[in-house]
């Protein structure tokens, strides 16, 4: 049997995913191949080194986005049940609202959205208001 260590897939996958190393410079320090690499990879999902990390600003500008659409459907469904709408629109700004604690437990950085989440909230609270007339 070998004594050799198996690979540190976890380091590996930080290293890939953080774009620390070129990938053959990953392969040749972890004492894998590329094909292994790129099963791995492949199996498992990770970030494409190509791919461009998204910042938590974007994040939360495309989450916006999609508030303001389930929104705007919310306002348009007069006479439709709108239970599953609120539901996905709960879950939304649940998701937004994580976004933006995530961006303020950082040092020195101020959530900039807390303006929009405001009118967000008050948006909602009026339409569930006129919904319950």
């Amino acid at each position: 049997m070998s004594d050799k260590a198996p690979p540190d897939w976890v380091s590996i996958r930080e290293e890939y995913e953080g774009r620390l190393f070129l990938p053959t410079v990953i392969c040749r320090r972890h004492g894998i191949t590329a094909a292994q690499l790129r099963y791995r990879r492949e199996m498992e999902g990770w970030l494409s080194a190509r791919a461009r990390v998204p910042k938590q600003a974007d994040l939360v500008a495309r989450m916006l986005k999609v508030l303001d659409k389930q929104i705007r459907r919310l306002e348009a469904a007069v006479d439709e049940p709108i239970d599953k709408q609120v539901k996905a629109l709960s879950e939304s700004v649940k998701t937004l609202d994580t976004l933006i604690k995530n961006g303020a437990s950082k040092p020195n950085v101020e959530p900039a959205t807390r303006k929009d989440m405001t009118d967000l909230r008050a948006k909602l609270v009026k339409r569930f208001e006129q919904s319950a007339r």
